[in-house]
């Protein structure tokens, strides 16, 4: 199953220059940054000690804003790294003067992008928020011994019964999130079955 995924993520890579300027033109991507999502980026990383938060859009990212503010206040981390796939929440992401917190767009889900960014920011724990579940950055962490935490995890019923139907593959997936917390009882649940093997209840951030 992975093989089919990979080769559906090259089937997009394939087409993505005239996706992407299509949503350029929409106002969905930014014009100056949407190369990081291909792993181009202005500037040289050096910072080894790096913990590494992902959210999809700006209702995730704002739920752990609060969290980044502490962390920003640990002497003992010396690097944040955030990242986010949409336009909008790079713009909220703005208006906080975040010191030790760098921002960039989330990789296309291939095997060999999720790898170059894995090698260029080398974080040492990646923490992904609420339903954020993609299959080869989650393969390549696990491959480089990088803790992978789902924090204020949520599965709905409707994403729960899609990833039933590839019961094998979900497995494969789901078992190498070192540690979930669920937002409530029902993604607890489902995680459970989906075959993630160390849960415990946290409640919901937001």
């Amino acid at each position: 199953m992975f093989y089919i995924y990979e080769f559906l993520g090259l089937i997009f890579i394939l087409f993505s220059p005239i996706i992407f300027l299509y949503r350029i033109f929409l106002g969905k991507e930014d014009p100056k940054r949407f190369l990081e999502k291909f792993c181009y980026y202005s500037k040289k990383f050096e910072f080894k000690k790096t913990i590494w938060f992902h959210g999809a859009s700006i209702g995730e990212i704002i739920s752990i804003i609060p969290i980044i503010k502490v962390l920003e206040r640990n002497n003992r981390i010396n690097k944040i790294l955030l990242s986010s796939s949409t336009t909008s929440s790079a713009s909220i992401i703005k208006k906080y003067k975040f010191k030790k917190t760098t921002h960039v767009f989330f990789p296309l889900d291939t095997s060999y992008l999720t790898n170059k960014f894995i090698k260029y920011w080398k974080p040492q724990i990646a923490l992904f928020i609420e339903s954020e579940i993609w299959p080869n950055m989650l393969k390549n962490l696990n491959r480089n011994n990088i803790p992978v935490i789902l924090l204020n995890g949520r599965i709905s019923k409707k994403s729960f019964e899609r990833w039933k139907k590839f019961s094998i593959f979900s497995k494969n997936i789901f078992s190498k999130i070192s540690l979930a917390l669920p937002q409530n009882e029902e993604t607890l649940k489902y995680l459970k079955i989906l075959g993630v093997k160390r849960i415990k209840m946290f409640g919901n951030l937001k």
